[in-house]
């Protein structure tokens, strides 16, 4: 079992993970954290047997009903007091010793927010990467995962820093956070794109994230697509929602006459293929005076 330089915490939300919480959990138990935390968005399957019998000590929090990963991680802050925290989930698995090599890694320096090591694609094939950290398309209004699909031939094998890290595994440092609450998840994103969220205003308050190679974890990725249409949805909007929360109109006017284009077209591409995402478009557009007020409480740089 490896022993941490400092207490870390580690939150997992669940939902319907009974598929692939053993192995997530398990992993993460053999690196000794101090604490596991485990979230349940109110699962219909035995997600929470297994929970028990892969990680006895875990700390769970059952909810009636499906509350978004947002709310679960902050739910995780909230019944946890270790200093540093890792977000891991639920099918996503540690390999030996990415826990030690992160925290060594923010430990090493200060004005580091969080740390993600290369997370890989957990699907039998070649070895190829999921992320090694967000990567920001600003003209195409498009935050990526910097190497997503590549075969990994070591071309990201050097420390660096990054736009944030992938909400898969990534470790935050808890005095960090606190300089961003009280909400540090932003809960009206529900899930997807809630981890750019909190990078960007990490970022605009003066911290850096950072991406250690040498921590490695292997990631199913049980994207949107995979989801209830209106999760599916919803993410789609989430993108243009964290946009207007974050970006600065000066900056955005810079690249607008090259983004706003290559967008009218995807959303063309996008209504036509999915056409009940149009019922989703009101929801998205009645958050929009919560996410401007939410946006003039964030220092701009």
């Amino acid at each position: 079992m490896i022993q941490q330089p400092q207490p870390v915490a580690v939150v997992v939300v669940t939902w319907n993970s009974a598929t692939v919480i053993d192995t997530c959990l398990r992993a993460a138990v053999a690196e000794g954290p101090a604490e596991i935390v485990v979230v349940d968005n109110g699962s219909h399957d035995d997600t929470l047997a297994r929970v028990a019998v892969a990680a006895p000590a875990a700390r769970i929090i059952p909810l009636d009903t499906n509350r978004g990963f947002a709310t679960g991680c902050n739910l995780g802050i909230a019944n946890t007091s270790s200093p540093y925290l890792l977000f891991l989930n639920d099918d996503a698995r540690l390999e030996p010793g990415y826990l030690h090599i992160l925290v060594r890694c923010l430990e090493a320096n200060p004005r580091a927010a969080s740390a993600t090591g290369k997370l890989l694609l957990d699907h039998g094939g070649p070895r190829c990467i999921d992320s090694t950290g967000i990567a920001m398309r600003f003209y195409a209004l498009r935050p990526d995962d910097r190497g997503h699909g590549e075969i990994d031939r070591g071309q990201y094998d050097c420390p660096s820093e990054c736009f944030g890290p992938s909400g898969a595994a990534a470790l935050y440092r808890r005095a960090a956070l606190e300089t961003v609450g009280p909400e540090f998840f932003d809960e009206a994103l529900f899930a997807y794109f809630e981890d750019v969220d909190l990078a960007w205003r990490l970022r605009q308050a003066g911290w850096k994230h950072l991406y250690e190679p040498r921590a490695t974890a292997y990631h199913a990725r049980r994207g949107p697509a995979q989801k209830p249409r209106d999760i599916a949805a919803r993410a789609f909007f989430n993108r243009y929602l964290v946009w207007l929360k974050n970006e600065s109109w000066w900056r955005f006017c810079l690249y607008a006459p090259m983004a706003v284009p290559w967008e009218g077209v995807r959303l063309v591409r996008t209504f036509r293929h999915n056409p009940d995402f149009v019922s989703e478009l009101g929801p998205a557009l009645r958050r929009v005076p919560a996410t401007l007020r939410k946006r003039r409480r964030i220092p701009k740089p």
